[in-house]
């Protein structure tokens, strides 16, 4: 299977990025080919709404952002994020929104399966409906994955001092 894994933090080597290697590094034993990328090294801007991907063209934005092509061809998806001020970060919300491009590209076969993490400093259960709607509506509905799980770890603090699971 091949999986496109996005480290949404701006923050490389931090609790969500060893978090997602973690993932990752199982997908891997179990035979998966993964596709990492980091949000801050790729150059995202925002989708203009010009709805020329619904006419089976591809988007306009001449930035380079390969990425949701390959998230469209791949079997599976990691999404992994904190959570700053009550959402994913900003930066991911703008890759998310160009998915727009290949969900509603008819020319584009969109199905697969997504495994979110969410890392934050609120109690736990703080953040649930907010990580429930991200769930239900950007992957379920907007793009018809199955979402095989959701790895919510609030109030964690440095993930290399928490016991192995």
């Amino acid at each position: 299977m091949d999986i496109v894994a996005i480290m949404g933090s701006p923050r490389k080597h931090g609790n969500t990025d060893m978090l997602l290697d973690e993932m990752i590094k199982g997908a891997e034993e179990k035979g998966h080919n993964v596709k990492k990328y980091y949000i801050s090294d790729l150059e995202v801007h925002p989708c203009r709404a010009c709805g020329v991907c619904m006419q089976g063209k591809d988007c306009v934005r001449d930035d380079g952002l390969t990425v949701t092509h390959e998230i469209a061809k791949a079997d599976g998806l990691i999404v992994s994020s904190p959570i700053y001020f009550g959402q994913m970060t900003g930066a991911l919300k703008v890759l998310i929104d160009r998915f727009y491009g290949i969900t509603h590209n008819p020319l584009i076969p969109l199905s697969g399966k997504v495994v979110l993490i969410f890392t934050h400093l609120g109690p736990e259960g703080y953040y649930d409906s907010y990580i429930g709607l991200s769930k239900i509506q950007h992957f379920m509905m907007n793009m018809g994955y199955e979402v095989m799980d959701v790895l919510d770890v609030g109030s964690l603090g440095d993930v290399r001092t928490q016991p192995k699971n």
